[in-house]
């Protein structure tokens, strides 16, 4: 018995014809109750496996406006920062501001996140 043959991938490495999308007659969305988004997320969080971030009623902790800070520090202990960070699942700057605070200086305990990226932060 014979095997069918294979279908050609060429298909696959030419890229497709943008087409223009008609927005036209486009409507906002009639608004959704909050109890309807909180039970679909939990429907989703469920087949998923997953967990909401925050509770109804739950605040997000504030945090301090941040800033750029810009250095130079040997390759080694950049590399010796990444796979600390990596083992710990935290970044770099959380480690940095970890030991920085271990030091004695200032680091508030809201500030002290495993990774500022995931917190979405208005205005910022």
């Amino acid at each position: 018995m014979s095997k069918p043959p294979l279908p050609s991938i060429d298909s696959e490495l030419t890229p497709a014809p943008r087409q223009r999308v008609d927005l036209k007659g486009l409507r906002p969305r009639a608004a959704t109750e909050d109890e309807a988004v909180e039970a679909n997320s939990r429907a989703i969080a469920g087949k998923w496996g997953a967990s909401t971030q925050l509770s109804p009623g739950e605040a997000a902790p504030q945090l301090a406006p941040v800033t750029s800070i810009r250095g130079y520090i040997p390759q080694y202990l950049d590399d010796e920062l990444s796979v600390k960070a990596a083992e710990r699942r935290v970044t770099k700057t959380f480690l940095i501001m970890e030991a920085l605070a271990n030091a004695g200086y200032r680091v508030d305990e809201a500030d002290l996140v495993h990774d500022r990226r995931r917190i979405k932060q208005k205005g910022n």
